[in-house]
């Protein structure tokens, strides 16, 4: 994804101008004025979109690398987990007599499982949003895709006076801001 997602209404709007003004009648150009609306509009709400995309990507990795970080820290906790069950087993097989030790380490054991189920779920809890995160991602780039698209219409739409070219526009910006609510519901 790149860093920077631009929307340019400059020079769109200076083309719909340049049209306005060689259209000379206000009929004619009456139109195109809804064109400029709209473009304005389709360019606002695919600039929420490209924050909103960058921010969640964002969010999606470093939920990743904390699920990661809780990943490791469950394979520390299984580690010690075995470690002092081996050594529980060294002590009994050994025919050791010292309880105290026994005791300690049985402790040890049930300490780190329980460990283990709270990290473990933790983890799943952070791939999960990861996840989650990267859906409503996804659904913001296409808004912003579809959005881009609906504006280099409308100027097309404009320049060559062509109105089913503003209608394509139009609905290309409708599905557009679609994907921006759903954005927002996933």
């Amino acid at each position: 994804m790149p860093d920077d997602i631009e929307v340019e209404t400059d020079k769109l709007r200076e083309q719909v101008d340049d049209a306005r003004e060689e259209a000379g009648g206000e009929r004619a150009a009456s139109w195109l004025r809804y064109v400029g609306l709209g473009a304005a509009i389709f360019a606002v709400v695919a600039a929420v979109s490209a924050l909103r995309a960058g921010d969640l990507i964002n969010e999606a990795t470093i939920d990743q690398i904390r699920a990661s970080d809780t990943w490791g820290e469950y394979q520390a906790a299984r580690g010690k987990d075995h470690m002092y069950a081996i050594a529980i087993d060294n002590l009994t097989d050994s025919g050791s007599k010292n309880a105290v030790r026994l005791r300690a380490y049985r402790g040890e054991v049930a300490s780190e499982v329980s460990k283990e189920k709270k990290l473990q779920t933790e983890a799943r809890r952070l791939e999960e949003e990861s996840v989650a995160e990267i859906g409503r991602h996804h659904a913001f780039e296409y808004a912003v895709a579809l959005l881009q698209v609906a504006i280099a219409l409308g100027a097309v739409g404009a320049l060559a006076r062509s109105r089913l070219a503003w209608y394509v526009s139009l609905a290309a910006g409708v599905v557009g801001i679609t994907f921006f609510i759903r954005g927002f519901m996933l």
